[in-house]
């Protein structure tokens, strides 16, 4: 591991090494997830926040708290029920009684958003009202109580987890909520090794999901100050205009009544991405490419975080849902036409 700096900005050698080592650290836990590991770093260097869809029982709790502990960050949990209130996450102010001048006072008790790493577990069981009650913070990084601001902590990131919509007992994300998130990650069944290898870990009492401790030494931590240097060098990666040009023709051609949009797609969408997908996407992929080892964003990246970046900001019609058009098959249409107009992306531009 390398050594901590903290009066230096790492290289752009160290920080690929760190974020290399993170990956496989995760790696070497969670089992069978290699996709979902590689967009949950991404979002962490982008210094945005993950929503991932799955269903009960795929690690998905295990994963955020195994993230956390590597890079030793505090880490909050919130179980998202429905009679949970946006007090319960934010916290409140409570009333203080001096026991000797009987003065009383309001104390502010912070809630468990105050964390580095928040697990918003099952996120869609709880009302949209107390879903809500994240937007400020997800977005502005502060909360506010009785009319005072409270900053959060640096870094701060959310990981809401979800079961699928048609699950017994959940209510959808409203829009600004969803779009508060950088990307949406599928967490996905194991493949059969890798189920076999949780298996063989079960059996010897050493899977990491039934310990107390995850097993990580102190020599293996990242601390914060690591962190923040791996995501200010992150922020440097280039990004050509060719490449931006691609991302905003790309995020244009999801919204049905832009002339970007073909007319064949334009008739399954009801609305489409906004100018916040833009920005996500460039962010994540400056994330992929610096833990792939370039300097710069590359079309490759584009196409390989495309889906999770705007999957959650395109919403179809009832017509297109009924017919079984699914979100992602849109945007690998989008991605293909868009290669097809210019054929020099998937050459690979900026490279």
């Amino acid at each position: 591991m390398l050594k901590d700096k903290k009066d230096e900005v790492l290289s752009f050698q160290d920080a690929v090494q760190h974020v290399r080592h993170l990956k496989e650290r995760i790696g070497e836990l969670i089992f069978g997830q290699e996709d979902l590991i590689t967009e949950v770093i991404c979002c962490l260097l982008a210094s945005g926040h993950v929503l991932i869809t799955g269903a009960p029982g795929l690690a998905k709790t295990t994963l955020v708290r195994v993230v956390a502990r590597n890079l030793g960050l505090d880490f909050g949990r919130i179980q998202f029920t429905p009679d949970l209130l946006p007090s319960d996450i934010t916290g409140c102010e409570v009333l203080n009684v001096d026991p000797e001048t009987q003065r009383r006072s309001f104390m502010f008790s912070p809630g468990p958003v105050f964390g580095n790493f928040i697990l918003a577990d099952e996120i869609n069981r709880a009302s949209p009202r107390t879903q809500s009650a994240l937007l400020e913070a997800m977005q502005e990084k502060k909360v506010t109580i009785a009319g005072k601001d409270y900053g959060l902590p640096d870094p701060f990131m959310v990981f809401a987890t979800q079961n699928p919509f048609e699950s017994e007992g959940t209510f959808p994300l409203p829009e600004a909520q969803l779009d508060r998130f950088l990307l949406h990650a599928f967490m996905s069944y194991p493949q059969d090794h890798a189920e076999f290898q949780i298996l063989r870990e079960h059996a010897s009492n050493s899977l990491v999901g039934e310990m107390k401790d995850l097993g990580d030494s102190p020599k293996e931590i990242l601390s914060p100050t690591t962190v923040t240097g791996i995501i200010s060098r992150t922020s440097q990666v280039s990004v050509s205009d060719e490449i931006l040009m691609a991302i905003k023709e790309l995020v244009r051609s999801t919204r049905p009544g832009d002339p970007n949009c073909p007319p064949e797609i334009a008739r399954s969408l009801w609305y489409g991405a906004g100018p916040r997908a833009g920005i996500s996407l460039v962010s994540v992929c400056r994330g992929l490419a610096l833990m792939e080892g370039f300097e710069h964003v590359a079309w490759q990246h584009i196409q390989r975080l495309a889906k999770p970046v705007l999957r959650h900001r395109l919403r179809l019609t009832l017509a297109a849902s009924r017919d079984r058009l699914s979100v992602d098959a849109v945007i690998e249409q989008l991605l293909s036409r868009l290669e097809e107009r210019h054929s020099n992306l998937a050459q690979g531009i900026g490279t």
